[in-house]
């Protein structure tokens, strides 16, 4: 039993001088003397990516998940169609070669606290359940932030292949090149709208992991994602985006709330059918580092990568094991610990469902 427990991966030993909050006199303002218990929490970090994308459970003895899609968009002109009578020749045969599979292979994430007895017993507040919920908003912020960088790092469109596509604010054209009132507005929406919509997908002149940057080069023949009740468009913004829009009339006055519909973390209403959500789990840069697309050069301006998706067809989560919290008495140490234990992975499935959208904050 006693060995098992040593296989816990352990972050810190918690004794209650780390727990004892600020000195009042000669005591500490979360050891008993007449205050109530209370804590006044930070922020505390909340799923946006993860509420909208698939999400699938491993089944018990499975190491590898594997998802199939299509590599290409056949579609009509992909198809050999015959438009005469087969008298003396056989229909022709199209050959079915754009059939190809992601794998995803969940791994283990682990996280816990070592608390001490002594800390639990003259300590004002439950201890025990304030670490449940840090590892509990842990993980959710640790999984939200893993889905946005697997979608930030989505392989761009090229001549020979379909991709996520970019858009940049103003006459930019890379993340090197915004300037400042390069910003987020209702026709760049719009227009991302537009390419998640059609089958020709831009590319730039370059392209590679995060999209692409240079001149529009031309288009290669992608999947047309259209918007659907079952997996909407969903923007995902930053603050600075959300302050854009907010004194933008034009979003205002057409924004709205689905009646019908839950409204997850971070919405602010939907625009033109498109889910809006403000996160900070999207990619800002600060100006001086480098911009997340394939260039190698750094911004000018604060930045920030606004990413439209279809989420369900653009993300998965593939869970191996769902979160788990345990808790036991540690008698070795006089103590007990608090473990959180998860397995999973996060992969892009349809790269051409992705649109990102790369604009200055101001």
């Amino acid at each position: 039993m006693h060995k098992m427990k040593y296989t816990i991966k352990e972050l810190a030993q918690t004794g209650s001088s780390d727990v004892q909050g600020t000195t009042v006199g000669t005591k500490y303002g979360l050891q008993p003397i007449e205050y109530l218990k209370e804590i006044i929490d930070a922020a505390k970090s909340q799923l946006f990516f993860a509420n909208f994308v698939r999400v699938m459970n491993a089944p018990q003895g499975i190491h590898d998940v594997v998802i199939p899609v299509k590599s290409t968009y056949k579609g009509s002109t992909g198809v050999s169609f015959d438009t005469t009578e087969r008298t003396s020749a056989d229909i022709s045969w199209t050959t079915l070669d754009n059939l190809k599979s992601i794998i995803a292979t969940p791994s283990p994430v682990m996280a816990g606290f070592a608390l001490t007895k002594y800390a639990l017993r003259t300590n004002a507040l439950n201890l025990l359940e304030i670490a449940k919920e840090e590892l509990s908003y842990a993980i959710g912020e640790r999984l939200d932030k893993a889905i946005a960088v697997a979608m930030g790092d989505a392989i761009g469109a090229s001549s020979s292949a379909t991709g996520a596509q970019i858009l940049f604010g103003g006459d930019a054209t890379s993340d090197s090149t915004l300037a400042s009132g390069d910003v987020l507005t209702t026709d760049l929406i719009a227009k991302a709208a537009k390419l998640l919509k059609s089958k020709n997908k831009e590319y730039r002149t370059n392209n590679g992991a995060g999209g692409g940057y240079g001149s529009v080069a031309g288009h290669v023949t992608g999947n047309p994602w259209m918007n659907t009740p079952d997996d909407p468009y969903v923007l995902f913004i930053g603050p600075a985006q959300e302050e854009v829009l907010r004194k933008d009339s034009q979003f205002t006055n057409a924004a709205e709330y689905g009646s019908d519909v839950v409204v997850q973390n971070g919405e602010i209403g939907q625009y033109l059918g498109i889910r809006v959500v403000v996160t900070n789990n999207v990619e800002q840069v600060s100006a001086g580092s480098e911009g997340p697309d394939p260039e190698t050069a750094n911004v000018a301006v604060d930045m920030t990568r606004c990413i439209l998706c279809k989420p369900k067809h653009a993300c998965a989560v593939v869970w191996g094991r769902q979160p788990e919290l345990n808790s036991w008495e540690y008698n070795e140490r006089d103590q007990v610990r608090i473990s959180l234990v998860c397995e999973y992975d996060v992969k892009v499935i349809y790269p051409d469902a992705i649109v990102f959208i790369d604009v200055a904050d101001a």
